[in-house]
């Protein structure tokens, strides 16, 4: 598997984690700032998980937007709940 599909299937699965934490945390703005928070910091541990040596543009291409897409629609699932 190449660290472009590793990356892309890591930030969606922690896109559903933190989606289900935002939900638990029940305030909007601290939900938001947590997303960005973790898609910041998992760029930094997939930089040492995989021995990448790319700006956060390359992390945002490859599973960045995808995180906050699946993030959101998790967190709006449980909201509406």
């Amino acid at each position: 598997m190449k660290n472009e599909q590793k990356s892309t299937l890591i930030y969606g699965i922690i896109g559903i984690i933190i989606g289900y934490v935002s939900y638990l945390i029940r305030n909007n703005l601290l939900s938001l700032v947590l997303a960005i928070i973790v898609l910041y910091g998992m760029s930094e541990v997939l930089k040492r998980a995989l021995k990448i040596n790319e700006k956060f543009k390359w992390f945002w291409t490859y599973g960045g937007w995808i995180y906050l897409f699946v993030w959101f629609i998790v967190w709006t699932i449980f909201f509406n709940l």
